[in-house]
Formats: C-alpha cells, sequence, structure tokens
C-alpha cells in the first residue's frame, strides 16, 4: 500500500474512531491494524476502546502544540460531543468553515500518527529480529513472486490457517520464511510472531550421533515451548490438559503468526497436524519441510523450485562480490554456464562453490564437481561439504565438527566447546566463513555463528564417523 494510499485509510479510521470515542464497546477499533495499537496491548490494556482513545489523546496533545485550533476543534467535537452547530458558535465560525477545519485537523492528525506508527514499527522489528534471532537481511534472488503470494495467501482471512513451504533440502525455505516475517505488510497484521525449529537429531558428546525414535516435535514438546514463548509463567505447575487448555485460550485470543521450521518427517506431520488444526484460526502456522502436505486437508502447500540460469549467475556473482572475487563478479555468462550445469540451480550448494572457488581455481573445483554429475541433490552435497573439509586444516576440521554443540552460539560458548584460544579459534572461524560451511550473525557487538541445517546433517552422519574412525 502506498503512502498516499495509507494515510488516507488512516484518515478514515481516525475519523471513525474519534466518533466512537464515548462507546463502551472494547472488543474492536478501527486502528487495531497499527502497531501502535498492538503495543499498547501488550502492556496489559485489554480494552480497545482504552486502547484507540490514547492512542488518538496523545496524537491531539501533539497537535495542539502547533495546532491548537484545530486540536480545539476535535476536542469539542468529539471528546466533549457536542454537535458541529455548537463549535462553530464557541469557536466563532461558520459551520462550513469548521467542517473544513476538522477535515483539515484530522488529516494533521493522521500525519502525528503515521510517523508515530513508523517509530512504533521500525522498534518492533528490530525487537523481533533480536527476540527471533533472524540471520542479517541479505539479497534474495527469484523469491519475489514467493514473497507476494504468500504474503497475501497469510494475511487473508479466507485462505487455510496452515501455509507449508515446501522443497528440495537448501534452496532456501527458511530464508523465505524469514523474509515473509520481515515483510512489513504482514508481521504487523498479527499481535506477534513466534519461531519454532524443530530438530531431528541429537549430538552427544563422546557418543556421537543419537537417532530420535519419536517426533522431532511432540505435542507436549510443542505446548510447552509456545507457553514459553508467550510469556505464560504460570503454566509450569499445570498438567498436559491444562496447558493444552491454556494455550488454545491465548492462540484463540489474538491472532499470532507461528513459524515452526524444519518439520521434515511424515511422523512430525501426523503427530502435530490435528493439533495444529485445533489451535489455528485465527493464529496462522507457517512450517517449512522438505516433506509435502499435499495429500492432507486444510493446508496450502507453497513449492520451491531451483533458480533458472539467470537467477543463478545473478546469485554467483552477489556471492562472489561478497568474498572480493572480482573475476567471478564480473565473468561472462558463458564463463558461469559450466557451475549451473555442474550443481544447478541450488543456493545453498552454489554459495559452497563459491566459497571453494575463493580457495581454489575455478577449474579445479569445477573438474572435482564433474565427478558428481548425475548424483543426487544429497549425494551432491555430501560430495560438495567433502571437498570442502578436504581444504580444512585439523583445528578447522575439529572447530566444525562443535558447531552442531554451539549452534548460534557465541565464541565463549565455541572457546569452551574448543578449549583453543582465541586468535586460534578466531583463524578457525574465518576459514570455515570464507567456505560458506558457517554462517556468522549478529551486530558488531555481538556475533553469533550457525550452520545450515543440512551442514548439521553432514556433521553429523559423515565427518563425525570419520573423526571416530580416525
Amino acid at each position: 500500500m502506498d503512502t498516499l494510499t495509507s494515510l488516507l485509510k488512516l484518515e478514515g479510521n481516525i475519523h471513525t474512531a474519534l466518533k466512537m470515542w464515548h462507546e463502551a464497546s472494547n472488543q474492536t477499533s478501527p486502528l487495531d491494524y497499527l502497531q501502535l495499537f498492538h503495543r499498547s496491548r501488550n502492556r496489559g490494556t485489554d480494552n480497545a476502546r482504552q486502547v484507540t482513545n490514547e492512542i488518538l489523546f496523545e496524537a491531539l496533545r501533539v497537535l495542539a502544540v502547533e495546532y491548537q485550533g484545530e486540536a480545539e476543534l476535535l476536542r469539542k467535537r468529539f471528546l466533549d460531543g457536542l454537535v458541529m452547530h455548537a463549535v462553530a458558535n464557541q469557536l466563532n465560525i461558520g459551520l462550513s468553515t469548521a467542517y473544513r477545519k476538522q477535515k483539515e485537523a484530522i488529516r494533521q492528525l493522521a500525519l502525528i500518527i503515521q510517523e508515530r506508527e513508523h517509530q512504533a514499527r521500525s522498534e518492533y522489528q528490530t525487537s523481533l529480529e533480536k527476540r527471533l534471532k533472524l540471520p542479517p537481511e541479505t539479497p534474495l534472488f527469484g523469491f519475489d513472486n514467493h514473497v507476494d503470494v504468500l504474503q497475501k495467501v497469510i494475511v487473508s482471512s479466507k485462505t487455510c490457517w496452515l501455509v507449508s513451504i515446501e522443497g528440495l533440502g537448501g534452496l532456501g525455505k527458511t530464508a523465505l520464511a524469514t523474509a515473509l516475517v520481515r515483510h512489513s505488510e504482514l508481521s504487523y497484521q498479527f499481535y506477534d510472531v513466534i519461531w519454532v525449529s524443530a530438530k531431528q537429531q541429537d549430538y552427544l558428546p563422546g557418543i556421537g550421533l543419537e537417532q530420535k525414535a519419536s517426533p522431532a516435535l511432540t505435542r507436549e514438546a510443542l505446548t510447552d515451548t509456545l507457553l514459553n514463548e508467550l510469556n505464560a509463567d504460570s503454566s509450569v505447575a499445570k498438567s498436559p490438559q491444562e496447558k493444552y487448555t491454556l494455550l488454545t485460550k491465548l492462540l484463540k485470543q489474538d491472532a499470532y503468526l507461528i513459524v515452526i521450521d524444519n518439520l521434515e518427517t511424515a511422523a512430525d506431520y501426523q503427530n502435530l497436524l490435528p493439533l495444529l488444526r485445533e489451535l489455528a484460526t485465527p493464529t496462522k502456522f507457517l512450517l517449512t519441510s522438505r516433506h509435502s502436505l499435499r495429500s492432507y486437508p486444510d493446508v496450502y502447500c507453497h513449492s520451491l523450485t531451483e533458480l533458472d540460469p539467470e537467477m543463478t549467475h545473478c546469485f554467483i556473482r552477489h556471492e562472489a562480490s561478497i568474498r572480493g572475487l572480482s573475476l567471478l563478479t564480473n565473468a561472462s555468462d558463458a564463463e558461469l554456464k559450466p557451475i549451473y550445469e555442474v550443481v544447478g540451480g541450488n543456493p545453498l550448494a552454489l554459495k559452497l562453490v563459491v566459497g571453494q572457488i575463493s580457495v581454489l581455481p575455478l577449474s579445479q573445483v569445477l573438474g572435482s564437481l564433474k565427478e558428481a554429475r548425475g548424483k543426487t541433490i544429497d549425494e551432491l552435497y555430501n560430495f560438495i561439504y567433502w571437498q570442502a573439509w578436504d581444504m580444512l586444516d585439523p583445528v578447522s576440521q575439529r572447530v566444525f565438527l562443535m558447531m552442531p554443540l554451539a549452534q548460534d552460539g557465541e565464541v565463549e560458548q565455541l572457546l569452551a566447546l574448543t578449549q583453543l584460544d582465541i586468535d586460534t579459534l578466531g583463524e578457525a572461524l574465518q576459514h570455515l566463513a570464507r567456505l560458506s560451511l558457517i554462517q556468522v550473525q549478529g551486530n558488531l557487538e555481538e556475533r553469533r555463528y550457525t550452520i545450515h541445517r543440512l551442514t548439521e546433517t553432514f556433521l553429523l552422519n559423515e565427518a563425525i564417523r570419520w573423526n571416530i574412525a580416525a
């Protein structure tokens, strides 16, 4: 929605809200789509009429600083409840002038609230990114249409309440979900956003990989996680049924957007879908998985596919520019074509290959990759990861193997796990980042290190066995 349309809508809603100033209803508000409204609700004020009037009253106070006459007109007309004839008489102006001034005053009031709303949204987005620990925002290639379609589906009240992003590993399902959470016209439509990750395996120091026989995310575990995210501290001592009842009440009271990332297996879906259907409406669930839900009713399924050649070349040049690989950044489509022919348009695979090209000549990397022609995507990933593994020195391999234990960890955690000094650890992390084996997140004051789920799968299923055998 452009700025002008948004302002006109806000003016109309403010006028409606002013006319409702003295109404007793506390259920709805013409301003309930504003982050200002949600922020006041989060502070414990449940009465919609009270929240709305507080927003209007504060804006009137600001308006009176520069436009005292306009503010006074609105106060008399709506707060004092006078008819316009009486207002015009008290202000000693004609009736038509009074209506014109009212329109001008509402326009100024809308500008004030719009500015405060922009500030509130900025503060909310900063808080949301920090709370959900979203990765740094980066350009997304070939995702514009996906974002537009899913944004409309999720916001619409006439579509399914469960939405699934599906596709092969490494296509960017989590990145797409992250982009949707950041979408200015989506996240503000919900009371709040919650992000839950499902993990399939555990890695135990000295033991190795522990396969889970039960679903990664049980009904009880999801219920506890969501109650914790909702700050329902009083739920700790409750029975499972009492927790479920409390969670249902909270999710039915306000519309949340709940992202469940990496819900991979049929067992997970069969276990959780009945629960999600019960908890949905008005809350919506956004799921990401390699497992398709097209056979399940009441789920909107959106599939991701590989990048086409044009987008693949754009993606490669972007990744190369980050690493300062000017020859690859400026390469022609004909020079980049062999990478697409071998790797395809899978973003994660391309990122890993560009990382290797930052260390080895392109011809050598492509020569090795040609051995992987015809392999399945999982086999291709293993091949690429093993190529990268062989480029690591023993210290970097040691740090890499610890990453499943330090997912989203900070330097202090890695220092404790690896027992390395800060300089040695720093060099190893730089090496891993250069090869795109780890992702560096956070800000200048705080650095966090993560690995892609497929990277974790390689470490837990392949590299750890080599390490134990060695």
